[in-house]
């Protein structure tokens, strides 16, 4: 009895230890600041506005000289996860456009909400912020590329927006219609993250996940299962270039095909070799590939992700 009585404490004595090591490494997480001296080797700089009742952040590029002259680039994120992990394909299309990057209340840098707000925001709020953001910092009108999750809210933005865009990227849109349960979803999201190492953003959402908090994480899973973008998108009526990988398992190219058939104005690009996070995993291949779209070419043509590096 002695010493079955020694081993539980030495357990519970682990256990207490290891939850104590986690509450530091979250609250660290936490603190971790916006941007880094990689990002502004990028030409990466960031700032906050207040637009309507948030105080948000956002990342911008200014892009070169003669950038003004086009619709500048917004960059939508995706589920908990912050503009941070679109600092690659901000800075590599800064080359050509003003890039911005915002995060959306309740997520990275635009976390801290008034009391009232610290619910998870609904996908029609969150592109309210995203307008309000637009108007606060000036944009009247944008070109959007949206990852995951951030489809989902541009398909809402376009809507009740449509004036304020000139054409849409949609890259890995969720959520596939069969797959619409949580078990899936963690599955998917698994496997993709063993097809993206050793490039995974997942240390970048670890930090993401800390500062938004976990029970806006889940709440805003559960958001993004049980909305139906398909239905929405007949009713989008802007240019809009659908993009998936064929080792995509979160989006794949079935339900993206049919996510283009159902646009008004869609256009597929299949990219082979192409995981779900593209802009984090192979920046410059995307920007490459999806360039000529964002150029006023509406009918890009598949390609190999390696070739195109």
């Amino acid at each position: 009895m002695q010493l079955q009585a020694s081993v539980l404490a030495a357990c519970m004595a682990a256990a207490a230890g290891a939850a104590a090591w986690l509450a530091v490494r979250w609250r660290q997480l936490k603190h971790t600041p916006a941007l880094s001296e990689t990002s502004r080797r990028a030409g990466i700089d960031g700032g906050y506005v207040q637009a309507g009742a948030f105080r948000m952040f956002y990342r911008f590029h200014r892009g070169p000289p003669d950038a003004a002259d086009r619709a500048p680039v917004v960059l939508v994120h995706g589920l908990v996860i912050s503009s941070r992990y679109m600092e690659p394909l901000a800075g590599v299309l800064g080359r050509r456009f003003r890039v911005f990057a915002p995060d959306l209340p309740g997520f990275g840098e635009s976390a801290r909400a008034p009391p009232a707000r610290r619910r998870a925001l609904s996908i029609a709020e969150l592109a309210d912020a995203l307008h309000a953001w637009m108007h606060a910092c000036g944009i009247e009108r944008a070109m959007f590329i949206g990852n995951s999750f951030g489809c989902q809210i541009l398909a809402e933005f376009a809507i009740r927006f449509p004036e304020a865009v000139e054409r849409l990227v949609m890259q890995g849109p969720t959520t596939d219609p069969r797959a619409r349960t949580l078990p899936i979803q963690v599955w998917r999201d698994l496997r993709n993250g063993r097809r993206e190492q050793p490039r995974s953003p997942a240390p970048i959402g670890r930090i993401d996940y800390a500062k938004a908090g976990l029970p806006r994480a889940i709440a805003t899973m559960r958001i993004l299962i049980r909305d139906r973008i398909e239905e929405r998108l007949p009713r989008v009526a802007a240019p809009t270039l659908v993009v998936t990988g064929t080792r995509d398992p979160v989006a794949p190219c079935a339900w993206a095909a049919r996510a283009a058939r159902l646009l008004p104005h869609g256009t597929l690009l299949i990219v082979d070799g192409g995981t779900h996070t593209l802009n984090y995993v192979y920046p410059h291949a995307f920007a490459l590939l999806i360039a000529p779209f964002l150029c006023g070419d509406a009918q890009p043509v598949a390609r190999d992700l390696e070739n195109a590096r």
